[in-house]
């Protein structure tokens, strides 16, 4: 996993170094602090093939063509000032440069590395250094379009085709709810088969109708249990899920993140999640989570990480976090 970070010229990032990762980050901010820039990065760095999908990860482009997401993928749209992406791992280091050019540049000469033509010239990813590309995951917030109820059906499927994959996604659920019993597919619907759930009633419901919470719960587990990521993004994880049962979730996701290591890198505007996340690792052997603030400053965006010894101070003196 990711042990350090470093970024130049990449959105709002002038420079940003972030060290002493963990294996569950949780990212925190004011709005326009650039949580999700972070999550951006961090794709492309693990992945630069990321790049091409990389529109429709985490945000909403409705209104906003792909020739103008990517320019301000380089800080001030600038094509003279490349982005710098740069990470360590217990394998080695990772570098990807990230430019536009008015010319193809040379072919990729190193698998992995990505190109995207675009009316503003043509943006590359090209890898510096580095071990093998991390597999990488992205999930977002919402899941109300067709595609991305799609996605979810895929996830799942894939999910509950290991028996202890399916156990483990039951559990954490009735953790959450205790009326959860099992989850299938209901093959009927053509287009779309639906998810359903037993809650005790006389038949099993459209997991839609189970709540909000329920669907985004599945959604994230489905993905993890089925894509079994090395690095995942989350991005507004308490979206949708009651306070109360945030600590469970993160329970849940603590011990899926550590069974199939995976590093979690997530958002959240929830001072509830963050001390509901750090109620949940305190109860683990292994601590593993990490807070990250950043701060808009004049230069751009600051930041730094927050162990477990930081984390306790800042919630036993009422400091907010975010």
């Amino acid at each position: 996993m990711l042990t350090e970070i470093s970024i130049s010229n990449f959105r709002g990032f002038t420079e940003l170094k972030l060290a002493g990762l963990g294996r569950v980050n949780l990212i925190v901010g004011k709005n326009n602090a650039g949580k999700t820039s972070l999550l951006e990065a961090i794709s492309i760095l693990a992945d630069p093939e990321t790049l091409t999908p990389l529109p429709g990860l985490l945000r909403a482009t409705t209104g906003m063509g792909v020739d103008r997401f990517y320019r301000w993928l380089i800080r001030d749209g600038q094509p003279q000032l490349p982005a710098q992406l740069a990470g360590v791992t217990p394998k080695g280091e990772m570098g990807v440069s990230l430019g536009l050019s008015e010319k193809p540049p040379k072919p990729p000469t190193r698998p992995g590395q990505q190109w995207v033509n675009t009316r503003f010239g043509i943006l590359y990813a090209r890898i510096l250094q580095g071990v093998t590309p991390l597999r990488v995951r992205a999930l977002c917030a919402e899941h109300r379009t067709l595609e991305s109820a799609k996605a979810v059906v895929q996830a799942f499927a894939e999910a509950v085709r290991s028996p202890v994959a399916e156990q483990q996604m039951e559990s954490v659920l009735r953790a959450v709810d205790a009326r959860v019993g099992t989850l299938r597919l209901d093959l009927e619907q053509k287009e779309l088969p639906l998810i359903v759930v037993d809650l005790g009633l006389s038949e099993r419901v459209p997991l839609s109708q189970a709540g909000q919470g329920m669907y985004r719960l599945v959604a994230i587990l489905a993905e993890l249990l089925g894509a079994a990521p090395e690095l995942a993004l989350i991005d507004e994880v308490e979206n949708g899920l009651h306070h109360s049962v945030l600590e469970q979730v993160w329970t849940g996701l603590a011990e899926i993140a550590e069974r199939l290591s995976i590093q979690l890198f997530v958002t959240t505007h929830s001072y509830e999640c963050i001390e509901a996340a750090h109620a949940a690792f305190s109860k683990r052997s292994d601590y593993g989570l990490r807070i990250i603030q950043l701060f808009r400053t004049r230069p751009g965006v600051e930041g730094r990480v927050l162990d477990r010894d930081l984390i306790e101070a800042g919630i036993e003196g009422g400091i907010d976090l975010r």
